[in-house]
């Protein structure tokens, strides 16, 4: 599954979603968002939620209802009955910390107070600073038994009021993805680890990238936010038209590596439909209670729950891959993607996968993986050439050993002029707004860095 379920059952490893065929009747704050209006940010918000809802026709994906207007403008001083950080369950929603929670009221904030007293700041990004955060705040069952999503947040910062509304739908989006449940992806990480983000690469990091402000791209889904969505709520017709790829991640000496990143790369295009997982991220932890942020404890490889701390299972469009294991090169954004993961440096080198692989072999040896709908190819083991992390490591594969496709399912662009559509202009003509930021990208915004 690229684009991994940011909660998973405490004990069986499943990913936690929305019940299938659920409406999401949402509560939007009555004041604006910076430049924009009340009524212009909720045109843009239903914008972005009609791009998830119309993600795939294999995803069965919840829909969303505008339930009213809040009776209040949620601010700093009264956000407590509204937003929380932390999760509760049903069956003792009388201990919820917000009253929103305890109703099971799905609220949209537009957090429009100064920076150094933002709700943001105050209470859902007090350990970094983000300009939006959103996701699940209430489960059925209970800590121990958690089943679906039935109540979810999200809070928007002003510091896109000077930029284009693409960047504010971006944003949306964005938040939106954690909110149906999807955590942060990291594929193509070496467009911004070497140069940083640019105007030409922003279309080839899908929307849930990890990276904060590729938010005009954001407007867009890739394939990866595409295959993700599909996995998590899967169509009666999805495992028929899609194939799946399962396998493991070992160091030299066969032990498991966890916390080390899959990518698959459609060959005919693999800049753009490039899909991963993190090995480890769906796996039994013992000691650690994702739904509540906490960090200790790591996966417990079992017989019992067979779910071993090396695997990993991507679902992808029919196509021909290949296959490669990198590290995730920044261990803070690691915590980000995937709270509670053990040390994410890789033990060897980043390297493709070949039929024959093994622990002696060069890292660039790789094999093409031909997969057709409804297949699943399993045993597609990458061993590491080293069980140690050194400081000449090779962290990931280098772009320049991929030759760019069309990248037609990465489109530069958002299909809509958003600006029109709500009618403002777009500030940013000149390629830089107030802040100093460009038209594409917004470093300081969209990205929440406490999904949970």
């Amino acid at each position: 599954m690229p684009t991994t379920s940011f909660y998973i059952h405490p004990t069986t490893g499943r990913p936690i979603g929305w019940a299938p065929g659920t409406t999401i009747r949402y509560y939007v704050d009555p004041g604006g968002l910076g430049r924009l209006t009340n009524e212009q940010a909720r045109t843009l918000l239903a914008e972005a939620m009609k791009i998830w809802e119309n993600a795939s026709p294999y995803a069965n994906v919840p829909k969303f209802e505008f339930a009213g207007l809040l009776p209040e403008d949620v601010n700093k001083d009264n956000y407590a009955r509204y937003v929380s950080g932390g999760a509760c369950f049903t069956d003792s929603l009388s201990s919820c910390p917000s009253d929103a929670q305890k109703n099971l009221q799905t609220v949209i904030i537009f957090d429009d107070d100064s920076t150094s007293d933002s709700i943001l700041n105050k209470e859902l990004c007090r350990i970094g600073g983000c300009g939006a955060s959103a996701g699940a705040r209430v489960f059925s069952g209970s800590q121990s038994n958690p089943g679906n999503i039935v109540q979810g947040i999200a809070v928007f910062g002003n510091d896109l009021s000077a930029s284009s509304a693409s960047l504010n739908v971006g944003s949306f989006v964005h938040e939106l993805g954690h909110m149906l449940g999807l955590a942060h992806t990291y594929v193509n990480q070496q467009l911004f680890l070497t140069s940083g983000p640019t105007e030409e690469n922003a279309a080839f990091l899908p929307a849930m990238e990890i990276v904060g402000g590729i938010l005009k791209a954001a407007a867009t889904l890739n394939p990866d936010d595409i295959a993700g969505i599909t996995a998590l709520y899967p169509s009666s017709t999805a495992s028929a038209n899609t194939g799946t790829i399962k396998g493991q991640i070992l160091k030299s000496d066969g032990t498991p590596m966890e916390s080390v990143n899959v990518i698959a790369r459609n060959n005919d295009d693999p800049l753009c439909e490039a899909y991963s997982f993190l090995a480890g991220r769906i796996c039994v932890r013992e000691g650690l209670h994702v739904l509540n942020g906490l960090t200790q404890g790591g996966c417990v490889d079992t017989d019992s729950h067979h779910v071993p701390i090396s695997d990993f299972t991507l679902t992808l469009p029919p196509g021909t891959y290949t296959l490669e294991v990198e590290e995730v090169a920044d261990k803070n954004l690691a915590f980000t993607l995937a709270p509670g993961l053990v040390d994410p440096f890789i033990q060897g080198d980043a390297e493709f996968w070949n039929v024959s692989d093994s622990a002696s072999e060069s890292n660039t040896d790789k094999s093409f993986i031909s997969l057709a709908a409804g297949e699943i190819k399993e045993n597609i083991n990458i061993v590491l050439n080293r069980s140690s992390v050194t400081s000449d490591r090779v962290k990931y594969i280098p772009l320049s050993a991929f030759t760019p496709g069309p990248g037609t399912r990465c489109p530069k662009e958002p299909p809509v002029d958003y600006d029109a559509l709500i009618g403002v202009s777009n500030n940013n003509n000149n390629g830089s707004n107030t802040a100093g930021r460009t038209n594409t990208l917004d470093p300081g915004a969209g990205c929440s860095l406490i999904p949970f």
